[in-house]
């Protein structure tokens, strides 16, 4: 089995740095309270700075299912970016990106087109290349989703994400968010 995640990011692009913060503790703090990750930090994750391991319960509770594994990376942890960033579902790519004035499916171009956003200064619309018609790069309906924010709350290795943990993690955060799955 390949390593797989699943961030939950802010609608939001710009969070500034203190409510990032602030985020990421009123997060952390409630999967904690709840029982759904350890306090202490591990190893459970795939980076350096590692992570919280998910419970058993809080596997149970978030997916939905029984968990029958013990993966040695199966955590929670939280990725901030000072500057903007793009969640993608890594190896996978896109499968469509569709503008949302004509409908045009313009996946080819999209990868360009993040990368042009991504280097412009702010939020700049982007410009469809099949009806030149600009929108909020949010706006696109790609598929598999993507998400761009500053900060993203990822769990590795989970099997599914319930719609009611996902519903009470947006009640906690005080805000929507997307969710992006992500696979090595």
């Amino acid at each position: 089995m390949s390593d797989s995640s699943v961030t939950l990011v802010p609608e939001r692009i710009f969070i500034e740095p203190a409510e990032r913060d602030e985020m990421e503790k009123r997060i952390t703090s409630w999967l904690i309270e709840k029982g759904w990750i350890e306090p202490d930090i591990s190893d459970c994750v795939l980076y350096e700075s590692g992570g919280r391991r998910i419970t058993r319960e809080g596997n149970t509770h978030i997916s939905g299912c029984e968990p029958d594994h013990d993966l040695a990376v199966n955590g929670f942890c939280v990725e901030q970016f000072d500057a903007k960033n793009v969640f993608t579902n890594l190896e996978g790519g896109l499968e469509s990106a569709v503008c949302p004035q004509c409908g045009e499916d313009i996946v080819e171009q999209f990868y360009d087109m993040t990368e042009q956003w991504f280097t412009d200064e702010g939020n700049p619309l982007i410009s469809c290349p099949s009806c030149g018609k600009s929108s909020d790069i949010r706006e696109y309906i790609l598929d598999p989703p993507w998400g761009f924010c500053q900060i993203g709350f990822v769990f590795w290795n989970l099997w599914d994400i319930t719609d009611e943990f996902i519903a009470e993690f947006t009640s906690v955060l005080g805000e929507p968010v997307r969710v992006i799955w992500a696979h090595l």
